[in-house]
């Protein structure tokens, strides 16, 4: 087949991968390249791009990872939507440690957000919160539950663009550029501006106040090939192609490593590790792999947020999942027919985990912002059908020492 001599030559040039191919042979053996063969013949159309991460425990329990590539990582331009919550939310909560160690604030802390520029807006309650306040913490919740887009900006916002590419820069992701909020009304001027957050004590009392920002410097991202498609369609009319190069980006081979770091933090150097506390661990694994119905504040009808909402991997088919002892701990993109997700994958009962990252570009008319893309005909079912592929491979392996998974067995017994 053709797509079998294309992948050959591209794993060839990869360094960090076996020279037999696990990917290859799971594909393979599912007959995936015969369902998708449209998506093998043609990777560079899709953007397509896969990493697979074995993981093997020694007798401390020790996670070991072995990544295996289908293509070579790429810095050419996807977009990641939705990815880039994941780093956010992990720099939201450093950012709070820090805080609290001067000023006595947490992620619980209640705030109030005033607006000082043009598309920004005010906010002083929060209907999902039990407090009926806003927090951090309430932000990270929505985020990771149902990829809201308000809590993302508001985070966007509490960490100021200067510091989210300074920080993401020094943990060693020197190409990513996160630059807007996801808030239409508010253009590439906009949004190197933002807001005034305010910190109050249960008694009223201002904790801290921080000041409106503003951020001066270059907005344009280091990807290549930043034009996508063909056209844009706005007000039913096509216009040119749009240039993404001052919008966020972050490669996906970084995306799929801040997963790992956050899942596995000691298999990475300190300097490339985020500076969180164990409990800043349990609450990310816990709004990570909940299921939406799952939560109490804020509290979410199955009907409206399916359980597969942002599982896709593994579960982009499955509106209901009924064996709940399978958790996806992990964060998703889809926007302008990019469709992403990269998890960490956990069985419970069979003690069986594996991280897998999948990217894929599902446009085929190559139009953008017309809102007809592929998800559900193609990406979803080859992200839930490659999902069950790995975990059939994992559950035949024979491990010497299985993981011990304890630490998250609890965290979705009761709503939290």
């Amino acid at each position: 087949m053709k797509w079998w001599r294309t992948i050959v030559v591209f794993i060839a040039a990869i360094q960090s991968c076996s020279a037999q191919n696990v990917l290859l042979d799971i594909i393979h053996s599912d007959s995936l390249d015969v369902k998708y063969h449209s998506v093998f013949e043609h990777p560079a159309k899709y953007h397509f791009q896969v990493i697979y991460t074995e993981i093997t425990r020694d007798s401390n329990n020790v996670a070991h990872l072995k990544k295996h590539y289908l293509y070579p990582p790429s810095l050419n331009y996807y977009y990641p939507a939705s990815l880039v919550k994941l780093p956010l939310v992990a720099l939201a909560l450093e950012k709070i440690d820090s805080l609290n160690k001067i000023y006595g604030i947490t992620k619980d802390t209640r705030l109030r957000v005033d607006s000082a520029y043009k598309c920004e807006t005010t906010e002083v309650y929060d209907s999902t919160s039990e407090t009926k306040y806003p927090s951090i913490a309430q932000y990270i919740k929505r985020m990771l539950l149902v990829s809201d887009n308000y809590a993302y900006s508001r985070l966007y916002e509490f960490l100021t663009p200067k510091y989210i590419n300074r920080r993401l820069h020094e943990l060693g992701y020197k190409d990513a550029e996160i630059n807007q909020r996801f808030n239409p009304h508010c253009d590439s001027t906009a949004n190197r501006y933002t807001n005034t957050f305010t910190f109050f004590s249960d008694s009223g009392a201002v904790l801290y106040k921080q000041a409106a920002d503003s951020n001066m410097g270059s907005i344009n991202n280091k990807a290549t090939h930043t034009v996508i498609g063909k056209g844009w369609v706005e007000d039913k009319k096509i216009k040119p192609a749009r240039d993404f190069r001052h919008n966020n980006y972050i490669p996906f081979k970084n995306e799929n490593d801040i997963l790992l770091s956050l899942i596995f933090p000691h298999d990475f150097p300190p300097a490339h590790r985020f500076r969180l506390t164990q409990e800043d661990y349990e609450f990310l694994y816990t709004y990570m792999g909940m299921l939406p119905r799952e939560s109490k504040y804020p509290g979410y009808k199955q009907s409206d947020y399916p359980d597969n909402l942002k599982k896709y991997i593994y579960f982009g088919t499955t509106d209901t999942i009924n064996d709940v002892s399978v958790r996806s701990l992990n964060i998703v993109g889809r926007a302008y027919g990019f469709l992403a997700d990269c998890t960490y994958i956990i069985d419970t009962t069979t003690h069986v985990e594996f991280c897998l990252s999948v990217l894929m570009y599902l446009n085929e008319k190559n139009l953008l912002n017309d809102g007809k893309y592929q998800y559900i005909d193609v990406g979803l079912p080859f992200m839930s059908d490659l999902g069950h592929a790995v975990m059939d491979y994992e559950r035949k392996k024979d491990r010497k020492y299985k993981p011990d998974l304890d630490k998250f067995i609890n965290l979705w017994k009761t709503n939290k």
